[in-house]
């Protein structure tokens, strides 16, 4: 049987889950959402690991109890150095079960789907009149209430994650423009806004002390 460190076996997985990624990708674009993971699923994490470890003691050990014990605890983290922790180990063992059925069942060719999806998001309100400026026609909709929410949401992330990417203070303009239409969609007023952060700022302070707080192991 071939064995998980024989020539190729890994690379095959790998450029496999690569190919699958750049598909994604060109489908749908770059993707931002919230985690959506926490301390809600810890107990959950708890019952897939004592699964697994009955599974294991009775001899019937599975990938599904593996994957899953894995899976559930990425779920149940919400700091993201701990997450990102739990996703490498989830997408490891994925890839590991990937490879024994190769073994098993011989390495097949994996298709990416090339269709069904399109590339969207959601952009400021003068840019298909900038766009049309250059001659093309831009298609576009107008994002339903509950949808517009979740894609402010998203292109929170997007913005923030641009601006900690390189660091250009003129990415932190656009972040407000989002934060402004997020606490609109919330009936707050930029004023209002300012007030709680004025009066949280009175409360807690802000950051201009540099303040790190350590934390106990």
């Amino acid at each position: 049987m071939e064995s998980d460190r024989a020539p190729g076996a890994l690379a095959k997985v790998l450029a496999d889950v690569a190919a699958e990624r750049e598909a994604q990708d060109r489908m749908w674009g770059q993707q931002e959402f919230p985690d959506g993971s926490g301390p809600e699923f810890a107990e959950r994490a708890e019952g897939a690991k004592r699964e697994c470890a009955t599974a294991w003691s009775q001899g019937r050990l599975t990938w599904r109890h593996i994957l899953a014990e894995e899976f559930f605890e990425a779920l149940a983290e919400s700091d993201p150095g701990r997450l990102r922790t739990e996703l490498v180990q989830t997408a490891a063992v994925a890839v590991k079960w990937i490879q024994s059925l190769d073994r098993r069942n011989g390495a097949a060719v994996h298709t990416v789907k090339e269709d069904g999806g399109r590339t969207e998001k959601l952009v400021r309100d003068r840019i298909p009149e900038i766009v049309r400026a250059t001659g093309r026609e831009p298609e576009t909709r107008v994002a339903g209430p509950e949808e517009h929410g979740a894609l402010l949401r998203a292109k929170l992330y997007e913005e923030a994650g641009e601006y900690a990417a390189g660091g250009d203070p003129a990415e932190l303009s656009d972040l407000l423009e989002v934060v402004h239409a997020l606490a609109a969609s919330h009936g707050i007023t930029p004023r209002e806004l300012e007030e709680q952060r004025s009066a949280k700022a009175a409360e807690r302070g802000g950051f201009s002390s540099h303040l790190v707080l350590r934390l106990p192991d």
